[in-house]
C-alpha cells in the first residue's frame, strides 16, 4: 500500500515529466502542421468541373506550352498553327507558262534556219540536217538531244498523232513499208485535225515546213514523241 512517505519520495519527479511531456506534444503538434502544409500543396487542383484532376505543376505546365505556341503562331501570322516551309522543289512544280516559253524559243530558233539547204551530218546554216536542226534547236534552251533521228525517237512519251502538240517531235522511215525511223521533224503548229504543220530538214528543199497529214507523210508516218515534260 503507497503510504504519504513514499509519494513524497516521487513528488520531486511530477513537474520534470510534465514538462518533457509538454515538450513532446508541443514537437508532434509543429511536425503535423508541417506535414499538413506539404501535403497541402501537392493536392490536385483541376481547372473545370468535369475535368479530370491535374496537379499544380502540370497546369502550370500546360500554361507555359500554350504561351509558347501563341508566340510561334504570332511570329508566323497564323491562328494557332505554325507556318511549315514548303519544301517541294520548284524544278519539280510544273510551269505551263515556261514550258510554253521554252516550247516557242525552240520553235522560233528552228524557223530561222528556214531554207537552209540539207547537208548530211550539219549543224548549220552552212548545210543541215534533219536530227542536226532539232540538236541545234533544242540547244536554244540549254537542252540537249541525242544526235541520230532514231535515238531522238526514244527522248520523251510516245503520243498519239490526234493528240499533238506544238514541240512535238514526228518521225517517219523511208518508205510506206518500212518500220525504220530515217527521218524527223518537230511540229510548229496545230491548225485543225486536217492540218499540222512541222519542219524538218528535207533533202531536196533543205529546212521547210509541210502538213503532215499530206498524202505523203501519212504512208511514212511512224511515231510521235512528246520531248516537254507537263
Amino acid at each position: 500500500m503507497l503510504n504519504l512517505a513514499s509519494l513524497t519520495n516521487f513528488s520531486h519527479l511530477i513537474p520534470s515529466y510534465a514538462l518533457r511531456t509538454s515538450f513532446t506534444s508541443y514537437l508532434l503538434f509543429i511536425f503535423f502542421i508541417g506535414l499538413m502544409a506539404s501535403c497541402q500543396s501537392a493536392k490536385p487542383t483541376f481547372s473545370k468541373r468535369g475535368e479530370t484532376y491535374k496537379s499544380a505543376r502540370e497546369i502550370a505546365e500546360e500554361k507555359r506550352l500554350a504561351r509558347k505556341k501563341a508566340r510561334m503562331a504570332g511570329r508566323s501570322g497564323g491562328k494557332g498553327t505554325v507556318a511549315t516551309k514548303d519544301r517541294t522543289s520548284r524544278t519539280n512544280v510544273p510551269n505551263p507558262r515556261r514550258l510554253d516559253e521554252h516550247v516557242a524559243t525552240v520553235i522560233e530558233t528552228a524557223r530561222s534556219y528556214t531554207g537552209t539547204p540539207y547537208k548530211w551530218g550539219g549543224t548549220t546554216r552552212v548545210g543541215m540536217d534533219c536530227s542536226g536542226l532539232l540538236c541545234t534547236s533544242f540547244q536554244s534552251i540549254n537542252v540537249t538531244l541525242p544526235r541520230t533521228s532514231e535515238e531522238q525517237s526514244r527522248f520523251g512519251k510516245t503520243v498519239k498523232p490526234r493528240e499533238l502538240k506544238e514541240g512535238d517531235l514526228v518521225f517517219f522511215g523511208a518508205n510506206k513499208n518500212s518500220r525504220e525511223i530515217t527521218h524527223v521533224g518537230m511540229v510548229t503548229e496545230v491548225i485543225n485535225d486536217a492540218e499540222v504543220r512541222f519542219i524538218h530538214a528535207s533533202t531536196s528543199l533543205g529546212v521547210i515546213e509541210n502538213n503532215l497529214h499530206s498524202d505523203y507523210w501519212q504512208k511514212i508516218f511512224i511515231k510521235a514523241v512528246r520531248p516537254f515534260d507537263e
